[in-house]
Order: C-alpha cells, then structure tokens, then sequence
C-alpha cells in the first residue's frame, strides 16, 4: 500500500543486545528473512522520514542494501536509542509526530500502523499507542512537542515512561489479534512464534 504519512517521521529501535534471546534476535531467520526485515517492510512506502538507531554492524549492513537511514551507535542504554533517533529525525524537515517502533514484532501487521497513523492523524495532539484490550504495546506515536521529553528519558527507559506521566493524553488504538504485539525476547517467545506461524502473511 503505497500511503505516505508525511506528517510522521518514523524511528526503529534495533538496539537490543539479545542476552535473554542468547545471540541477536533480529537476525534470527523468520519466513526465511532476518525478524528485522518485518517491520522494515510494512513500514516501506507509508512514513517518507524513517532511520533505524542500532548497536549491531549486521543491522546497519542490511539497512544499507536497502537504503534504509541507519543510525549505528555504541550507546548502552534504550534512553540513548530514543535520544539519537529523536537528535537525527530533527535534523531533517520538522515532524508532526513520531512514531517509535521496536524491531521484535514479527506478527505485526501494516494494517495496525496505518490504524495509529490515521489515529494521530485525527488526534494530533495525543499519544497514540497500540492496544489489545487492556494490554499496552509497540509502536507509539508522540507529538512532536514531546521531543525535549523523549531526549530526557531515565536511564535505560522509554517512551512508556511519558504513557505513564500523561495517561490522560493517551488513545488506544487496537489491534486485531494479541499476538501482534508479541515480541521476541527468548528462545520461548520464539517458540511460541512458530506455534502462531499460520496467523503470520
């Protein structure tokens, strides 16, 4: 689906150092292409401002294949990732929103992220997150006045920390199947991964 959501720069943090998962998770084979691959993919062709902030080599490689901006770092902690990609996206054209996604989704579906685009679209001042129920997951989108914020997070934090702050502010926006916000920290969520397989494209 070829959508341009000009207004919503995109940020993917691919930091993660895998301790639990025992090697790097996002290069672990899914449907025969690195888990990276997934959110690159649906997220292709709908936010024209998008760069992926890494610790690993590998994952800035396969972004330069594709030509994918890629912010590779040695920064220890997710409060660093969220800063950098935050220092990159406004260096470029000024940003109604950011949309903050994590590269351990494989079950995400490009459906859903054009749901929390149009979400923001029609709420620009709110933080719009996606939902199953009552369960809270990735991606978010921020305003962009929440820029300052995002840069000043704990240590180690994320952007959850401001959900928690504003939760008068947030909209829910849901998606169809829990499994979506799945994401894959150990070799058991990759387990439960190939039990789900038939509901992944």
């Amino acid at each position: 689906m070829n959508v341009k959501y000009s207004t919503i720069a995109c940020i993917i943090l691919a930091s993660g150092a895998g301790r639990r998962f025992g090697a790097n998770k996002l290069l672990t084979a899914i449907d025969g292409a690195p888990m990276l691959q997934h959110i690159l993919d649906i997220s292709q062709g709908l936010f024209p401002k998008r760069i992926v902030v890494t610790r690993h080599k590998e994952v800035a490689d396969i972004c330069a294949q594709q030509q994918i901006p890629c912010l590779l770092h040695d920064n220890p902690y997710l409060s660093d990732t969220v800063r950098l990609g935050i220092s990159y996206i406004q260096q470029l054209p000024q940003a109604e929103g950011l949309l903050f996604a994590v590269a351990d989704q494989p079950l995400l579906q490009q459906a859903s992220l054009i749901r929390l685009a149009e979400s923001f679209l029609a709420q620009p001042q709110k933080i719009h997150r996606l939902y199953y129920e009552e369960t809270p997951g990735n991606p978010i989108i921020f305003p962009a006045k929440f820029a300052d914020e995002l840069q000043q997070l704990p240590q180690d934090k994320g952007g959850s920390v401001l959900t928690k702050k504003y939760p008068e502010l947030v909209v829910k926006v849901p998606v169809q199947d829990i499994n979506e916000l799945l994401d894959i920290d150990t070799q058991q969520d990759k387990t439960k991964l190939e039990r789900l397989r038939p509901y992944s494209e």
